[in-house]
Protein backbone atom coordinates (compact mmCIF):
# COMPACT_ATOMS: atom_id res chain seq x y z
CA UNK A 1 0.00 0.00 0.00
CA UNK A 2 1.49 3.52 -0.75
CA UNK A 3 2.55 5.19 2.26
CA UNK A 4 0.53 8.34 2.06
CA UNK A 5 -2.53 6.03 2.14
CA UNK A 6 -1.82 5.19 5.96
CA UNK A 7 -2.38 8.41 7.43
CA UNK A 8 -6.14 8.36 6.53
CA UNK A 9 -6.96 5.39 8.56
CA UNK A 10 -4.82 5.85 11.30
CA UNK A 11 -6.05 9.32 11.93
CA UNK A 12 -9.82 8.40 11.47
CA UNK A 13 -9.29 5.32 14.06
CA UNK A 14 -7.72 7.87 16.58
CA UNK A 15 -10.61 10.46 15.93
CA UNK A 16 -13.24 7.77 16.63
CA UNK A 17 -11.14 6.91 19.97
CA UNK A 18 -10.90 10.60 21.29
CA UNK A 19 -14.80 10.71 20.72
CA UNK A 20 -15.38 7.82 22.91
CA UNK A 21 -12.74 8.58 25.42
CA UNK A 22 -14.57 11.90 25.98
CA UNK A 23 -17.66 10.67 26.46
CA UNK A 24 -16.49 9.41 29.97
CA UNK A 25 -15.67 13.48 30.69
CA UNK A 26 -19.42 14.38 30.93
CA UNK A 27 -20.67 15.08 33.78
CA UNK A 28 -22.96 12.33 35.24
CA UNK A 29 -26.25 13.28 36.71
CA UNK A 30 -27.18 12.25 40.61
CA UNK A 31 -28.51 9.06 39.43
CA UNK A 32 -26.61 8.07 36.50
CA UNK A 33 -24.75 4.42 36.46
CA UNK A 34 -22.77 4.76 33.29
CA UNK A 35 -19.96 2.55 33.10
CA UNK A 36 -17.76 1.40 29.89
CA UNK A 37 -19.09 -2.48 28.85
CA UNK A 38 -15.92 -4.44 27.01
CA UNK A 39 -17.18 -6.40 24.06
CA UNK A 40 -21.33 -5.69 24.10
CA UNK A 41 -23.11 -8.54 22.05
CA UNK A 42 -25.62 -6.16 20.85
CA UNK A 43 -24.96 -3.48 18.26
CA UNK A 44 -27.06 -0.03 19.23
CA UNK A 45 -26.73 0.86 15.45
CA UNK A 46 -28.26 -2.36 13.66
CA UNK A 47 -26.98 -4.07 10.81
CA UNK A 48 -29.44 -3.46 7.85
CA UNK A 49 -30.81 -7.27 7.05
CA UNK A 50 -31.02 -6.86 3.15
CA UNK A 51 -28.06 -5.50 2.47
CA UNK A 52 -26.13 -7.46 -0.05
CA UNK A 53 -22.45 -6.17 1.31
CA UNK A 54 -23.46 -6.85 4.64
CA UNK A 55 -20.89 -8.95 6.73
CA UNK A 56 -22.53 -11.76 8.16
CA UNK A 57 -22.46 -15.56 8.07
CA UNK A 58 -24.71 -16.77 5.27
CA UNK A 59 -25.13 -19.15 2.15
CA UNK A 60 -27.39 -18.37 -0.96
CA UNK A 61 -27.93 -20.87 -3.69
CA UNK A 62 -28.74 -18.97 -6.24
CA UNK A 63 -29.80 -18.92 -9.92
CA UNK A 64 -29.15 -15.62 -12.50
CA UNK A 65 -31.96 -15.21 -15.02
CA UNK A 66 -29.43 -11.93 -16.05
CA UNK A 67 -25.98 -11.59 -16.05
CA UNK A 68 -23.32 -9.66 -17.91
CA UNK A 69 -20.28 -11.64 -15.87
CA UNK A 70 -19.04 -13.26 -19.43
CA UNK A 71 -17.71 -16.59 -18.81
CA UNK A 72 -19.87 -17.48 -15.40
CA UNK A 73 -22.15 -19.93 -15.46
CA UNK A 74 -26.16 -19.22 -14.07
CA UNK A 75 -25.72 -21.22 -11.09
CA UNK A 76 -24.14 -20.04 -8.27
CA UNK A 77 -23.10 -19.95 -4.76
CA UNK A 78 -22.92 -16.53 -2.54
CA UNK A 79 -21.27 -16.88 0.46
CA UNK A 80 -20.86 -14.59 3.67
CA UNK A 81 -18.34 -14.72 5.87
CA UNK A 82 -17.75 -12.37 8.53
CA UNK A 83 -19.58 -9.71 11.24
CA UNK A 84 -20.65 -6.60 12.54
CA UNK A 85 -19.36 -6.74 16.27
CA UNK A 86 -19.33 -4.52 19.21
CA UNK A 87 -15.85 -3.46 21.10
CA UNK A 88 -16.87 -0.67 23.74
CA UNK A 89 -19.66 0.89 25.19
CA UNK A 90 -20.17 3.44 27.52
CA UNK A 91 -23.88 4.30 29.00
CA UNK A 92 -26.14 3.33 31.14
CA UNK A 93 -26.33 -0.53 31.20
CA UNK A 94 -29.99 -0.24 32.46
CA UNK A 95 -31.20 2.37 29.82
CA UNK A 96 -30.84 1.54 25.99
CA UNK A 97 -30.97 5.33 24.54
CA UNK A 98 -28.20 7.63 25.34
CA UNK A 99 -25.24 5.14 24.94
CA UNK A 100 -22.28 5.67 22.55
CA UNK A 101 -20.93 2.37 21.41
CA UNK A 102 -17.55 1.48 18.95
CA UNK A 103 -18.06 -0.86 16.59
CA UNK A 104 -16.09 -2.91 14.54
CA UNK A 105 -16.72 -5.13 11.19
CA UNK A 106 -14.80 -7.52 8.91
CA UNK A 107 -16.30 -9.50 6.31
CA UNK A 108 -16.00 -11.69 3.47
CA UNK A 109 -17.99 -11.66 0.01
CA UNK A 110 -17.43 -13.90 -2.42
CA UNK A 111 -19.70 -15.95 -5.62
CA UNK A 112 -18.52 -19.75 -6.55
CA UNK A 113 -19.59 -21.30 -9.55
CA UNK A 114 -21.83 -23.91 -9.65
CA UNK A 115 -21.41 -24.81 -13.00
CA UNK A 116 -17.66 -24.92 -13.80
CA UNK A 117 -16.85 -27.33 -10.66
CA UNK A 118 -17.75 -24.19 -8.00
CA UNK A 119 -14.70 -22.17 -9.06
CA UNK A 120 -14.27 -18.67 -7.21
CA UNK A 121 -15.38 -15.99 -9.36
CA UNK A 122 -14.80 -13.31 -7.39
CA UNK A 123 -14.40 -12.03 -3.84
CA UNK A 124 -14.04 -8.83 -1.69
CA UNK A 125 -12.87 -8.25 1.63
CA UNK A 126 -14.35 -6.03 3.58
CA UNK A 127 -13.12 -4.29 7.13
CA UNK A 128 -14.03 -0.72 8.94
CA UNK A 129 -14.69 1.07 12.58
CA UNK A 130 -17.81 2.64 13.34
CA UNK A 131 -18.93 5.34 16.31
CA UNK A 132 -22.89 5.10 16.49
CA UNK A 133 -25.07 6.83 19.44
CA UNK A 134 -28.50 5.53 20.21
CA UNK A 135 -30.05 9.09 20.98
CA UNK A 136 -33.52 7.10 21.80
CA UNK A 137 -34.67 3.73 22.21
CA UNK A 138 -35.52 3.47 18.58
CA UNK A 139 -33.23 6.37 17.01
CA UNK A 140 -29.70 5.83 16.31
CA UNK A 141 -27.30 7.56 14.58
CA UNK A 142 -23.76 6.03 12.99
CA UNK A 143 -20.13 7.44 11.63
CA UNK A 144 -17.41 5.51 10.68
CA UNK A 145 -14.45 4.42 7.97
CA UNK A 146 -14.99 1.52 5.47
CA UNK A 147 -12.62 -0.14 3.57
CA UNK A 148 -13.37 -2.53 0.68
CA UNK A 149 -10.60 -4.27 -1.37
CA UNK A 150 -12.28 -6.78 -4.57
CA UNK A 151 -10.28 -9.84 -6.46
CA UNK A 152 -11.01 -11.88 -9.57
CA UNK A 153 -11.10 -15.45 -8.50
CA UNK A 154 -7.62 -17.25 -9.57
CA UNK A 155 -9.67 -20.22 -11.24
CA UNK A 156 -11.53 -17.68 -13.52
CA UNK A 157 -8.27 -15.49 -14.87
CA UNK A 158 -7.24 -18.97 -15.84
CA UNK A 159 -10.50 -19.98 -17.64
CA UNK A 160 -11.41 -16.12 -19.24
CA UNK A 161 -8.03 -14.74 -18.90
CA UNK A 162 -9.80 -11.84 -17.38
CA UNK A 163 -7.62 -9.24 -15.73
CA UNK A 164 -8.36 -7.05 -12.26
CA UNK A 165 -9.20 -3.33 -12.27
CA UNK A 166 -7.75 -2.92 -8.91
CA UNK A 167 -10.94 -2.05 -7.10
CA UNK A 168 -10.05 -0.45 -3.69
CA UNK A 169 -12.15 1.79 -1.73
CA UNK A 170 -11.78 3.49 1.77
CA UNK A 171 -14.65 5.50 2.31
CA UNK A 172 -16.16 7.65 5.34
CA UNK A 173 -19.81 6.62 6.57
CA UNK A 174 -22.88 8.63 8.35
CA UNK A 175 -26.07 6.80 8.57
CA UNK A 176 -29.42 7.01 10.43
CA UNK A 177 -31.51 3.94 11.69
CA UNK A 178 -35.49 4.33 13.04
CA UNK A 179 -37.96 1.75 14.13
CA UNK A 180 -41.15 2.64 14.11
CA UNK A 181 -44.82 0.91 15.14
CA UNK A 182 -43.13 -1.44 16.67
CA UNK A 183 -42.24 -4.22 14.03
CA UNK A 184 -40.87 -1.35 11.41
CA UNK A 185 -37.38 -0.01 10.75
CA UNK A 186 -36.39 2.37 8.17
CA UNK A 187 -32.33 3.66 7.56
CA UNK A 188 -30.45 5.96 5.29
CA UNK A 189 -26.81 5.95 4.98
CA UNK A 190 -24.19 8.54 2.95
CA UNK A 191 -20.41 7.44 2.09
CA UNK A 192 -18.24 9.31 0.14
CA UNK A 193 -14.63 7.33 -0.37
CA UNK A 194 -11.92 10.15 0.75
CA UNK A 195 -9.43 6.87 -1.44
CA UNK A 196 -10.04 5.02 -4.67
CA UNK A 197 -7.60 3.03 -6.23
CA UNK A 198 -8.62 3.43 -10.08
CA UNK A 199 -9.53 6.90 -10.80
CA UNK A 200 -10.23 6.37 -14.53
CA UNK A 201 -13.16 4.71 -14.04
CA UNK A 202 -13.97 5.18 -9.89
CA UNK A 203 -16.30 7.36 -8.25
CA UNK A 204 -16.79 8.46 -4.74
CA UNK A 205 -20.31 9.06 -4.07
CA UNK A 206 -22.48 6.38 -2.35
CA UNK A 207 -26.12 6.44 -0.91
CA UNK A 208 -28.26 3.67 1.08
CA UNK A 209 -31.74 2.69 2.63
CA UNK A 210 -34.10 0.53 3.59
CA UNK A 211 -36.93 -0.75 5.02
CA UNK A 212 -37.20 -3.97 7.46
CA UNK A 213 -40.21 -5.40 9.41
CA UNK A 214 -39.66 -8.10 11.82
CA UNK A 215 -42.98 -9.81 13.58
CA UNK A 216 -43.42 -10.85 17.42
CA UNK A 217 -43.58 -14.99 17.93
CA UNK A 218 -45.53 -16.49 15.13
CA UNK A 219 -46.53 -19.51 17.21
CA UNK A 220 -46.55 -19.74 21.04
CA UNK A 221 -43.97 -22.87 21.19
CA UNK A 222 -41.55 -21.57 19.06
CA UNK A 223 -39.49 -17.99 18.69
CA UNK A 224 -39.43 -17.95 15.13
CA UNK A 225 -40.69 -14.46 13.77
CA UNK A 226 -41.23 -13.05 10.25
CA UNK A 227 -39.11 -10.91 8.33
CA UNK A 228 -38.96 -9.14 5.38
CA UNK A 229 -36.19 -6.35 4.28
CA UNK A 230 -35.91 -3.93 1.58
CA UNK A 231 -32.67 -2.39 0.67
CA UNK A 232 -31.60 0.18 -2.15
CA UNK A 233 -28.51 1.22 -3.09
CA UNK A 234 -26.63 3.89 -5.48
CA UNK A 235 -23.24 4.48 -6.39
CA UNK A 236 -22.13 7.67 -8.46
CA UNK A 237 -19.82 5.62 -10.47
CA UNK A 238 -22.50 3.56 -11.66
CA UNK A 239 -24.17 7.05 -12.79
CA UNK A 240 -26.64 6.37 -9.54
CA UNK A 241 -28.51 3.73 -10.92
CA UNK A 242 -30.60 1.99 -8.34
CA UNK A 243 -29.14 -1.49 -7.12
CA UNK A 244 -32.55 -3.40 -5.30
CA UNK A 245 -32.37 -6.43 -2.56
CA UNK A 246 -35.16 -8.15 -0.93
CA UNK A 247 -35.17 -10.59 1.57
CA UNK A 248 -37.74 -12.16 3.32
CA UNK A 249 -38.22 -15.42 5.40
CA UNK A 250 -38.14 -16.82 9.11
CA UNK A 251 -35.88 -15.63 11.84
CA UNK A 252 -34.35 -17.20 15.36
CA UNK A 253 -33.00 -15.13 17.81
CA UNK A 254 -29.95 -17.38 19.38
CA UNK A 255 -28.95 -18.12 22.69
CA UNK A 256 -26.56 -15.09 22.33
CA UNK A 257 -27.99 -12.28 22.88
CA UNK A 258 -28.08 -10.05 19.23
CA UNK A 259 -27.18 -13.22 17.19
CA UNK A 260 -30.38 -13.92 14.85
CA UNK A 261 -30.31 -17.21 12.73
CA UNK A 262 -32.30 -16.91 9.39
CA UNK A 263 -33.48 -18.55 6.41
CA UNK A 264 -35.58 -17.51 3.15
CA UNK A 265 -35.64 -16.01 -0.19
CA UNK A 266 -33.30 -12.94 -1.61
CA UNK A 267 -34.03 -11.49 -4.63
CA UNK A 268 -31.31 -8.97 -6.12
CA UNK A 269 -31.37 -6.77 -9.45
CA UNK A 270 -28.71 -4.22 -9.66
CA UNK A 271 -25.03 -4.02 -10.48
CA UNK A 272 -22.66 -7.05 -9.40
CA UNK A 273 -21.94 -6.75 -5.65
CA UNK A 274 -18.53 -8.03 -6.22
CA UNK A 275 -16.03 -4.67 -6.75
CA UNK A 276 -13.99 -5.84 -9.54
CA UNK A 277 -17.14 -7.00 -11.78
CA UNK A 278 -19.16 -3.02 -10.57
CA UNK A 279 -19.67 -2.27 -14.28
CA UNK A 280 -21.73 -5.30 -15.00
CA UNK A 281 -24.88 -5.98 -13.86
CA UNK A 282 -26.94 -9.33 -13.19
CA UNK A 283 -30.38 -10.46 -11.21
CA UNK A 284 -30.96 -13.35 -9.31
CA UNK A 285 -33.68 -15.61 -7.11
CA UNK A 286 -31.81 -17.84 -4.25
CA UNK A 287 -32.51 -19.79 -1.14
CA UNK A 288 -30.23 -18.67 1.79
CA UNK A 289 -29.72 -19.32 5.75
CA UNK A 290 -27.96 -16.53 7.78
CA UNK A 291 -26.58 -16.36 11.11
CA UNK A 292 -26.18 -13.02 12.26
CA UNK A 293 -23.75 -12.44 14.92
Amino acid sequence: MPQHRLPHFTSVFGAIALLVASSSCASPTANSTRTWKFAPRDLDYPVYIADPRRSTFGIVSLTTSDSEIEGAGNSRNLVRIGARYGILRWGDPDERKGTVQLDGEVGFLGQFDRDNSTDNIGWDGIYGAFLSWRALEQLAFQIGVKHDSSHVGDEFIESTGRQRINYTREEFVAGISYGFARYWRTYAEYAWAYDIRNEDIMERGRVQGGLEFQSGPVFESSTARLFGALDVSSFEENDWDANVNVQAGFAWPGDGKGSVWRVGVEYYDGRVNMGEFFQEDERYFGFGAWLDL
